[in-house]
């Protein structure tokens, strides 16, 4: 099938310098991840924090997930990337910027070694940032010139550059939701009993001890511990399908598309269970190094990497999923027209909350205090609300007393069930004019932020897309759905998941999301008021 946004045979993208430049960045990744994993005596969980260790890995598996949505791009839209490298490999001289960079990122071989301490982390840090810079430099120069990466990117860069930053956060996420394995011990219990089945059918003898996720026989026997339970695939799935939903949505078929969800999360899941399967029969074979290296390596991370491209590449094979007339079914039209990014009211509806969530995350992995950094969350929540003021002036802004009321329905019944202190301060140890603006900071997040940003977002986006009929019963559906994604958010559950209800319920009176802002509005101001009056900020 021929993509509508074609480019001109003069200016496709040379096959040639393409694989050589994919290559040589296979090939170095690879090796840079070998030569510090097996050929230096320096441990680092032994030597460093753990999180530096955690951000020292998932540094190199944030590239891949980022060569990964670049990929994505240019598979959707391949005439941008087309005109882009058109003159690929015409210049052979930034290859040796490339390789100063790999040189450059293995000088940490000369000084990591055990014993060497907290104070190599900085020196090496700077010279992996380094290396890695000077390396994907010099592969991108050899592709394009700076001119030409210049206007690719002041054309598309709207689009790529969101995408990029979800892909690089996706693997820091999966790992901040591993702890949620713990309550999901059904689907970890059914992972685990996969394995046992596909090793056992193909005539192996295995034990799993009663009570354990722990499998194997005679000297060889692995633990499918939750980092290596498959969760970070169901994240980079969503993660790149939300994306491609997104960032595509005018090529859609709605609800169709959202079959991608089910599909991608079902394809992770096997393909887990396979890898699984396949090294522990390794180290059954007598290969035990090679099954744990493989086991805990980052062959995971690129192998959910490449199924949820995969799901992506399929989707694009299906008529059933695009619409007609689409750039991925036309054959020379003009593409379907599509909203400019910021007056688009979908993006408008859903990208605060994308900021909002990341925010959260970058403060649990960064701080050892996240409340105290909340300020800085309000200023990235409200420079993603500013963006699109244009898309948000069009709505309905009025101020309906029954929603008023409901929000203070909701905030009374928040503050009456009790909660006990919080050990910490969530502001730490500010004190002054640095206290006093952060309950500044922390009101107007509380107030008037987050209820524009989780309304537009469950209520205004999510609930109405969920609806996939008229009927009352859709309606409720949606409704309890979205009400209990919200309650998903929240430590209160159960009072989440009421209020939920509720500013659906506020929502559908008069079909107006902004009175479900209001009211929500409402009771966290009720809920603020008394959290100051009382000091017991853990109501909040």
């Amino acid at each position: 099938m021929i993509a509508a946004d074609s480019p001109p045979s003069s200016m496709r993208a040379r096959r040639g310098p393409l694989i050589v430049a994919g290559l040589l960045l296979v090939i170095e990744l690879m090796a840079i991840g070998l030569i510090f994993k097996h050929s230096i005596s320096f441990n680092c969980l032994e030597n460093w924090p753990p999180r530096a260790c955690a951000n020292a890995s998932g540094t190199l598996v944030a590239l891949y997930c980022m060569l990964a949505g670049l990929f994505l791009f240019s598979m959707l839209r391949p005439a941008s990337l087309g005109i882009l490298f058109s003159h690929a490999g015409d210049r052979i001289w930034p290859l040796g910027i490339n390789l100063l960079g790999v040189l450059v990122a293995l000088i940490p071989v000369s000084f990591l070694q055990d014993g060497a301490g907290t104070e190599v982390i900085v020196p090496a840090f700077v010279f992996w940032s380094l290396g890695m810079g000077l390396l994907l430099t010099g592969l991108a120069l050899y592709l394009a010139t700076h001119l030409r990466w210049h206007r690719f990117l002041k054309e598309y860069g709207l689009t790529l550059i969101p995408m990029l930053v979800a892909a690089a956060a996706a693997p820091t996420l999966a790992i901040q939701i591993r702890p949620l394995w713990h309550n999901l011990d059904a689907i970890s219990q059914i992972t685990f009993d996969a394995v046992a089945f596909v090793v056992r059918a193909l005539g192996y003898q295995v034990d799993t001890p009663p009570g354990t996720k722990v499998i194997g026989s005679g000297d060889f026997y692995i633990n499918v511990a939750p980092q290596c339970s498959g969760i970070e695939g169901f994240v980079l799935v969503t993660v790149f399908v939300s994306l491609y939903l997104l960032l595509f949505r005018a090529d859609l078929r709605f609800p169709w598309a959202l079959i991608l969800f089910p599909a991608g999360l079902a394809a992770s899941a096997a393909f887990n269970v396979l890898r699984i399967a396949i090294l522990l029969i390794i180290g059954l074979e007598g290969n035990p190094e090679l099954a744990v290296g493989g086991f805990h390596s980052h062959a995971g991370w690129l192998m959910f990497t490449l199924v949820a491209l995969g799901i992506i590449a399929l989707a694009q094979t299906f008529p059933a999923f695009q619409k007609a007339g689409s750039q991925s079914q036309t054959y020379g039209n003009a593409p379907q027209a599509q909203p400019a990014f910021l007056d688009d009211p979908i993006v408008a509806h859903i990208l605060p909350f994308v900021v909002f969530m990341f925010s959260a995350l970058l403060a649990q992995v960064f701080s050892n205090s996240p409340g105290v950094v909340y300020p800085l969350r309000v200023l990235a929540m409200a420079a993603a609300l500013i963006l699109f003021l244009q898309v948000y002036r069009r709505l309905s802004w009025h101020v309906d007393g029954v929603a008023f009321a409901a929000g203070l329905a909701i905030g009374i019944m928040w503050v009456v069930i009790p909660v006990p202190p919080s050990d910490a301060a969530p502001y730490g140890s500010l004190t002054g004019g640095l206290l006093l603006g952060w309950f500044v900071l922390r009101g107007i997040g509380t107030i008037v932020l987050v209820p524009v940003i989780e309304e537009l977002f469950f209520r205004g986006y999510l609930e109405n897309r969920l609806r996939l009929g008229t009927g009352a019963g859709w309606r409720v559906l949606a409704a309890v759905i979205t009400a209990a994604l919200f309650a998903a958010l929240h430590d209160r559950w159960a009072e989440a998941f009421a209020a939920g209800l509720i500013f659906s319920w506020v929502m559908s009176r008069r079909g107006s999301v902004v009175d479900a802002i209001l009211a929500h509005a409402a009771a966290n101001a009720l809920v603020y008021s008394v959290a100051l009056i009382t000091g017991n900020l853990a109501i909040i």
